[in-house]
């Protein structure tokens, strides 16, 4: 006999499904060798066509081929270069929000850009959204309050600090050039066209972005539009750990869901938590995923969201990068101290 969905989880799909669909006619369905292109640039959004060519055995003319189509329909929305705050002084606040009462999810972020600059946000299914607010003011219980009272009638659900240890290592106003040319151009701009930019050759291009990338100062990634995956079920999983069991962690999602995970932890993430993202056929999978992770040793507690947007935002570094090149003041050259510890 046919198992038969619970009402809520046949909801889910057929939502989600029926959603995507009557929105997005023409869209493509997405193959596995697809999904494999699009984890790895996820991954790295600077991989070559190449490189990703030899991971899923076609020519590089065939992967960009395949890129330009999920670009063509919206897969992609965009390369993205994702900047640490803490290469700033800044620190990123998670603030996890429950629209209701007349106040929808886009209200909420609204709302959230007059009290700091936001990062990225992502919107769940139901009422639930979730924005990295970027933030120079001390993280109190003033700011906490000042958050809740700004978003009523919502309800502010969780507040978490996200700040990296550091080690001593200079940004200069080359490295911001570089930075400032990748938001401007893309993520994806070529060595050669970097350094032209910049004034530099493309050795000590290369030499700076790859320090930068190591030091967790900055990585490259995609945004990828959760409506456009038809077929798919795009989901985040928080995992709040400890700081002794993150790497352990980290090992066993890469080995257990490696073939699921969309993106990786990103440079804002902190030392006692790991965010996913994922993608999945169904609800039972979900399920499943989430099952798995809390029996995980280490893993105090795992919580899964199924996305609808996500959306990156990086005017606010570009406003930074701005003010620091044409002051120039001393602080331009501050160490800042960067974890290359953590991954």
């Amino acid at each position: 006999m046919e198992a038969k969905l619970p009402i809520s989880d046949n909801f889910i799909t057929h939502f989600y499904d029926q959603q995507m669909m009557s929105e997005h006619k023409g869209a493509i369905v997405l193959d596995k060798t697809d999904l494999t292109i699009l984890s790895t640039l996820a991954k790295n959004s600077r991989s070559s066509y190449n490189s990703i060519g030899s991971e899923v055995d076609l020519t590089s003319k065939s992967v960009k081929a395949r890129v330009k189509k999920m670009i063509h329909q919206r897969v992609i929305e965009k390369f993205v270069v994702r900047v640490n705050p803490a290469a700033f002084g800044f620190k990123a606040v998670i603030v996890l929000v429950s629209a209701s009462n007349g106040i929808n999810k886009d209200e909420v972020i609204k709302r959230l850009k007059h009290l700091g600059k936001i990062a990225y946000h992502v919107h769940h299914m139901g009422r639930t959204c979730v924005a990295a607010l970027v933030i120079k003011k001390p993280f109190d219980e003033i700011f906490v309050k000042s958050l809740s009272h700004r978003l009523k009638p919502a309800t502010v659900l969780s507040t978490i600090a996200l700040e990296r240890r550091v080690e001593s290592i200079k940004l200069s106003e080359i490295d911001l050039r570089i930075i400032k040319c990748l938001l401007s151009s893309g993520a994806r701009t070529e060595i050669s066209d970097i350094a032209n930019e910049v004034g530099i050759s493309e050795k000590t291009t290369t030499r700076r972005l790859t320090r930068m990338k190591d030091s967790n100062i900055l990585d490259f990634s995609i945004q990828c539009n959760p409506s456009m995956m038809i077929g798919y079920i795009q989901f985040v999983i928080l995992i709040i750990t400890t700081k002794f069991y993150r790497q352990s962690v980290l090992s066993r999602m890469n080995a257990e869901f490696q073939s699921n995970i969309l993106y990786s932890p990103s440079v804002i993430d902190s030392e006692d938590r790991l965010t996913f993202v994922l993608y999945s056929e169904n609800v039972f999978t979900i399920d499943s995923v989430l099952t798995n992770v809390d029996s995980f040793e280490g893993v105090q507690s795992a919580d899964i969201y199924i996305l609808t947007k996500l959306q990156y935002h990086d005017n606010w570094v570009m406003k930074e990068i701005n003010n620091r090149i044409s002051s120039r003041q001393p602080h331009l050259y501050e160490s800042i101290k960067i974890n290359n510890s953590i991954n």
